[in-house]
């Protein structure tokens, strides 16, 4: 019989460089290859929305922080009504506001978007986004169940376009991926309007999960470090880091 993680599960919130991460409570359907949270051992099993955003309220009325991180755990746009809702309420607080998405950004939520940048904008604060693509034609392999690039760079454009300052997420970087995917990335994303990029390292596990689809003989040229994972929603696991860098440090 299994222990079953329970819906009042507590949430470690933790500040870093002015930072905290907020799950988004819900398992990620993208299901990428590389994703750390597949295993179960980061972020929590799903929770509600309500519960996360309790726990939240608590931990920011007491801690001195300038930006919140909204979605570690999963995309807060895999279910746009979830996301919105939570998103409303976490720029209510006083805050600048990041989200993370590899989702299809559609008119209502771009349009719920525009109204909670104009509200934070009324206060002083900033909403700000950040577009998730790790490689180009091949990721239809490695992301086999997100959108498209293509349809991630339209989201770039769509967010410059109501004002949302939005920035690409190039993490992980993968080292088997060719040269010129990277280079396409850059290309397509100074073509869509983004703010910059932000580069991030590939995670295994001990047993070397989220690397089995890099081949070994290309993983083990690639430095790799041992460090404390800050940012789980549970306990701090010791993970491995696998990165390939283009001035990545």
């Amino acid at each position: 019989m299994t222990r079953k993680k329970t819906m009042t599960a507590r949430i470690l919130f933790k500040v870093e460089k002015e930072r905290v991460l907020v799950p988004v409570g819900e398992p990620c359907p993208f299901g990428c290859k590389y994703c750390y949270t597949r295993g179960g051992e980061v972020g929590l099993a799903k929770i509600k929305a309500e519960e996360v955003l309790l726990q939240f309220q608590n931990f920011a009325g007491t801690t001195a922080f300038e930006t919140i991180q909204f979605g570690y755990d999963g995309d807060p746009f895999a279910r746009p009504e979830r996301g919105i809702a939570m998103l409303r309420r976490l720029a209510t607080l006083g805050k600048n506001v990041n989200f993370s998405t590899k989702a299809s950004l559609e008119v209502p939520t771009l349009n719920a978007l525009a109204d909670i940048q104009r509200h934070m904008e009324e206060n002083g604060t900033t909403l700000s986004a950040l577009i998730s693509v790790s490689c180009w034609d091949s990721a239809s392999f490695v992301e086999p169940h997100t959108p498209p690039p293509v349809e991630r760079m339209r989201g770039v454009t769509a967010l410059k376009r109501i004002g949302i300052p939005v920035f690409i997420a190039v993490r992980p970087i993968l080292p088997h991926i060719p040269d010129a995917e990277y280079e396409r990335i850059a290309t397509e994303g100074i073509l869509a309007g983004c703010d910059g990029f932000i580069l991030g390292p590939l995670y295994a596990d001990d047993r070397g999960q989220f690397v089995r689809f890099v081949p070994p003989e290309i993983l083990k040229t690639v430095p790799s470090s041992k460090n404390v994972v800050s940012w789980s929603a549970h306990s701090p696991l010791n993970l491995p880091i696998i990165c390939r860098c283009y001035g990545y440090g």
